[in-house]
């Protein structure tokens, strides 16, 4: 157990204390499951780049429909961890979004081109 500094507290505080030298860290996001490919960026297609954000938004959103399945069931006792799944999913959908307009402004530059 690590030390604190506490002063003289009732035994509620003493035990959230032990609670919270109980908790677990955050893990790490899971490794990419062996259907993906491993890309290195500088040789990589543009393809390749595009797939693994569409599978990056796939796997988030499976994880938060799992989430909100057992959260339904009572199974999950921390709501963060739901929270933050939940953002990962937000942030991967943006992403793909933002490089989804970003690739047909571009294709819309080259086609508006004087030849």
């Amino acid at each position: 157990m690590a030390s604190y500094y506490i002063p003289l507290q009732s035994a509620d505080t003493l035990d959230r204390l032990d609670r919270l030298d109980r908790m677990n860290r955050m893990s790490r996001m899971r490794a990419m499951d062996q259907d993906y490919v491993e890309v290195d960026v500088e040789h990589a297609s543009f393809l390749d780049i595009f797939k693994g954000l569409v599978n990056n938004v796939i796997e988030t959103n499976e994880q938060v429909d799992r989430d909100a399945i057992d959260l339904l069931l009572g199974n999950i006792d921390d709501l963060a961890t739901v929270q933050n799944n939940i953002e990962k999913a937000n942030t991967a959908v943006d992403v793909l979004v933002t490089v989804k307009n970003e690739v047909l402004s571009a294709y819309n530059s080259i086609i508006n081109m004087q030849i």
